[in-house]
């Protein structure tokens, strides 16, 4: 697995065209895409959130990547190094300089000077244009980690809003369940009451009920916390009691297709950025190496001098010729260093996208055992619910006493409640997947605001 390079115009260093990650050797294909589900899904080119089909989720995340003051530093970033690529870049063109001055003194006549040096240092081994070019590539580098935030932040949303949606529906299901265990504990009294029932069952009953009723605070407290939580990721202030949405916790969409391991190094803004950082030490490198050779300048200069009619010119041209003789081996340190910096980097750049491939793995299997557990705790709700009612039966029969009811009542409780669990969970595990295959992130809304950066 390789890596493309661009040819440098450097005629002592050579940019390499391709560079062997021999650290990392690309699989043919994902291990975990290799299932029926993997392979029924479907490729979309909308932005990632799109296919969840949530009109709010949408409306947020867009929110969320205009006002988010992190994405305002990433922007102001981009714009220091585009002024560095510039500044590099004009050491490529001549300068030109004027200068003027006036002398009066009481006993002579007052004099005048004009002036204008040319100067222009020749890029005859590519040490300008290596040093150029690698400033370009860092500046392309940081819009890469403008994108790998935004793709960060629109995920951080979506698991913020899937996880409010849970706790608002933990609450309605909270609710639901003390509304049933209060009309337990009335037909448990009752029939304490007629004699056909003991203490120890209306005590049991009570217990489940302040049970379920102290779950209440911790979930509220949960929900508003998430609340908080999203609105410092939309930039926005904290606000209380606005984010009532509906609750219900769809399924997710199909899975997206997630292609081979060695699109990641162009689907992913991560890889992409790690990618240019290597290309630019390796510009860098050039420089160094030229840096040790001699250099060149050639100037013109015009001098007027004399009275105020400017009648005197001086003209003058040089070359300027600067050799490097002794500095200690201090130039050649310097190359060395970018060659371990390179090293490092390249090191740097295998170990992400290695950890890229475990993402990805790691999230097809671990959605895939989501959802194998979630329709397993399904049949068990749906078995317990049986035992429920069969234990209700045989209690209202006087066949038996309170404690199967009151076992079977809280099993079904706990089960309910995680199910709701379960189901946010098989949503996480999809925006995780997103994350790790890198979107896809952009739409046309976003076009422009990237074309303006790219300027």
């Amino acid at each position: 697995m390789g890596i493309g390079l661009a040819l440098s115009g450097c005629a002592i260093y050579q940019v390499q065209e391709e560079m062997e990650l021999s650290q990392v050797e690309a699989p043919s294909m994902f291990v975990e895409a290799d299932v029926p589900s993997a392979r029924e899904a479907v490729w979309t080119d909308e932005s990632w959130w799109e296919s969840f089909e949530d009109p709010v989720l949408t409306g947020l995340i867009e929110q969320g990547l205009d006002g988010s003051f992190s994405l305002r530093g990433f922007v102001a970033r981009i714009e220091q190094a585009a002024a560095l690529s510039k500044q590099s870049g004009a050491t490529l063109f001549p300068t030109l300089n004027l200068s003027a001055g006036a002398d009066a003194e009481w006993d002579r006549e007052d004099s005048r000077s004009v002036g204008g040096l040319l100067r222009w240092e020749l890029d005859l081994l590519g040490r300008l244009s290596s040093a150029h070019q690698a400033r370009v590539l860092q500046q392309e580098a940081r819009v890469e980690d403008w994108r790998d935030a935004r793709l960060l932040l629109s995920a951080a949303i979506a698991e913020r809003y899937f996880e409010i949606k849970e706790q608002q529906r933990q609450l309605e299901v909270l609710r639901a369940q003390i509304d049933i265990n209060e009309s337990l504990l009335k037909l448990t009294t009752l029939r304490y009451g007629q004699g056909q029932a003991s203490i120890v069952d209306v005590l049991q009953q009570r217990e489940q009920l302040d049970e379920t009723k102290a779950r209440v605070p911790e979930a509220e407290a949960r929900w508003g916390a998430l609340g908080y939580s999203l609105d410092a990721l939309l930039g926005r202030v904290p606000e209380r009691g606005s984010r009532k949405w509906d609750s219900t916790i769809s399924s997710p969409p199909p899975l997206p297709q997630v292609g081979i391991p060695a699109k990641l190094l162009a689907n992913r803004p991560d890889l992409r950025a790690s990618r240019l950082r290597v290309m630019s030490i390796d510009y860098e490198i050039g420089e160094a190496v030229a840096a040790q050779f001699p250099s060149l300048r050639i100037g013109l200069g015009v001098d007027w001098r004399g009275d105020p009619s400017f009648g005197n010119a001086i003209e003058s041209a040089f070359a300027d010729l600067a050799v490097p003789l002794f500095a200690g081996g201090e130039r050649r340190a310097e190359v060395r260093r970018r060659k371990a910096e390179m090293d490092e980097a390249l090191a740097a750049y295998a170990e992400l996208f290695f950890s890229a491939i475990v993402d990805v793995e790691s999230t097809l299997l671990l959605e895939r055992k989501l959802n194998e557990r979630l329709v397993l705790v399904v049949a068990q709700l749906q078995s317990a619910q049986r035992l429920l009612t069969e234990a209700r039966n045989r209690y209202s029969q006087g066949l038996t006493d309170y404690l199967p009811v009151f076992t079977s009542l809280s099993i079904v409780q706990n089960l309910e409640r995680e199910i709701v669990s379960s189901r946010r969970d098989v949503l996480s595990a999809r925006v995780g997947l997103h994350r790790a295959l890198g979107g896809p992130l952009l739409n046309p809304e976003n076009q422009p605001l990237i074309s303006r950066i790219d300027e």
